[in-house]
């Protein structure tokens, strides 16, 4: 059966007892410190909006959500940054971020690099957030057999990959 949200004060506590390991999480998938700062912020506003039904698995709920609007910021910025080549304007070159300088020197950082998002999603949901498959399948709304088959698909890579980055 189904529970009520929580309320403001309670999703508060929910998100900054999630905060660190669901942010981590997200640098870790999409590489950008700054992103995943911006995506975790748009997360909690909305859970402030519609608060996950269950409190039981609230770093997964930030972690699919934060994921998601990530992905829309990208697009966004994907079609903003051509206008303002047309327009002439110039664009920010930004300097690498410290996760990014820091993953740059990890072994597993240079290997998750080999994946593409959602291999990255699914790794780090699997090893990172400690999800079973079913709950990684249900936070991004895909199959299990898929989410089994890309962590499948990302091991092998990372493993091909190895020879190349040690």
């Amino acid at each position: 059966m189904a529970t009520a949200g929580p309320d403001e004060t309670e999703w508060s506590r929910l998100y900054l007892e999630s905060y660190p390991s669901v942010f981590r999480a997200l640098v870790a998938t999409l590489f950008d410190e700054e992103a995943a700062a911006d995506a975790m912020h748009d997360a909690f506003i909305e859970g402030l909006r519609r608060p996950p039904r269950h409190r039981q698995n609230v770093a997964g709920w930030l972690f699919r959500v934060a994921l998601r609007k990530a992905r829309d910021a990208r697009r966004q910025s994907q079609l903003l940054l051509p206008l303002s080549w047309l327009l002439g304007l110039p664009h920010e070159s930004r300097e690498p971020s410290v996760a990014d300088r820091v993953l740059d020197r990890i072994t597993v950082g240079e290997l998750l690099r080999l994946l593409t998002e959602r291999q990255r999603a699914v790794v780090v949901a699997f090893y990172y957030l400690d999800l079973k498959q079913d709950d990684i399948a249900a936070l991004l709304g895909i199959r299990r057999g898929t989410v089994a088959a890309t962590l499948s698909q990302a091991i092998a890579r990372m493993r091909h990959g190895e020879n190349r980055v040690v």
